[in-house]
Order: structure tokens, then C-alpha cells, then sequence
């Protein structure tokens, strides 16, 4: 697994993009992970908005941003607390963004500017390769797309991940 991480950084592949709904998307994320030990005692509140248009992303990279996420805000929470997916829309930037949010014991200062790092991680030794975020901003970025993190200890955390509108296909 650490092999392949490193792999899947140095040479990652060319995204095959095209229209996908993000809704769906973290729809399917969940169904993947809500009958997880870790998600048993995890309320799951999604608060998707209807109105989110297609956007052209590569989704099997996609999924692995958001799975990255929820994962992580799973184990930040010990397997206890609520896990808020949100979609909407910006009109005045012609975004979408996604919001992940969770209750857990939140990011110390000194940590939030290192958590996109390529092998930075907090997990004890065996539980993370600290590549996960590292992996998701690379695919953010070349999505033309922004990630960013609120956080305080004790606070929980929120990711939130903006996505144009209007990307076209790369030829």
C-alpha cells in the first residue's frame, strides 16, 4: 500500500474527465464506507442541494478525494460524531463547492499548515503514509480546483472543496 502511494504520487495519471454529478458521487463515497466498524456510531447528515450542475471532473479521482476525507474525519472522531457532506452552489464564481465536516478533536495550528505535505501524517506508525491529502490536493489542482481546511482543537474540521463550472474536456 505505501509502495502504490508512492507510485500514485510521483507519476500520477492522466484524469479521464468528463460530466459527472457530485451528489452521486458522495452518495456513492458513503454507501462505500457507512457499514465500516469505524462508521457505526457516526451520525451521517447529508445536505446536498439539488441545484449542483454537472461538472467535468474525472470522478474515480474524485471519489478518492472525498473518501480520503471522510476517512480521515472518521478516525478524527474515533468512530463517534457526525459527519456533515454539504453541496452548493456559487453562482458568483460559477462554483460548486463540497463541504465535509466533522466533530472530532479538530487540527492544531502548527499542523494545518503541514497537512497537505507529502508525507506529513499525525497517525501513529502503520495507521498512514501521510500521502492521502497530498494525493487529493494534486487532484484538485489539476481539476483547476481549490481545497481548503478550517479547523480549531477541539472544534472539529471542515474541508471544503471548490470545483468550476464550466472546465472543458482537456482534447
Amino acid at each position: 500500500t505505501i509502495i502504490r502511494g508512492l507510485l500514485d504520487f510521483s507519476r500520477p495519471r492522466t484524469p479521464q474527465k468528463r460530466l459527472a454529478n457530485v451528489n452521486a458521487l458522495l452518495g456513492e463515497c458513503i454507501s462505500l464506507v457507512e457499514n465500516q466498524a469505524l462508521f457505526h456510531n457516526i451520525q451521517i447528515v447529508r445536505d446536498l442541494k439539488d441545484d449542483i450542475p454537472p461538472v467535468v471532473i474525472d470522478p474515480s479521482e474524485m471519489q478518492e478525494v472525498f473518501m480520503n476525507v471522510i476517512i480521515n474525519a472518521a478516525e478524527a472522531m474515533d468512530g463517534e460524531g457526525r459527519l456533515t457532506l454539504a453541496t452548493r452552489l456559487d453562482p458568483s464564481d460559477n462554483c460548486i463547492e463540497v463541504e465535509i465536516s466533522d466533530t472530532g478533536h479538530g487540527i492544531s495550528p502548527e499542523n494545518m499548515e503541514r497537512m497537505f505535505d507529502p508525507f506529513f501524517t499525525t497517525k501513529e506508525a502503520g495507521h498512514g503514509t501521510g500521502l492521502g491529502l497530498a494525493i487529493s490536493y494534486a487532484i484538485i489542482k489539476e481539476h483547476q480546483g481549490t481545497i481548503s481546511v478550517e479547523s480549531g482543537v477541539g472544534k472539529g474540521t471542515t474541508f471544503v472543496v471548490r470545483l468550476p463550472v464550466a472546465v472543458e474536456v482537456a482534447a
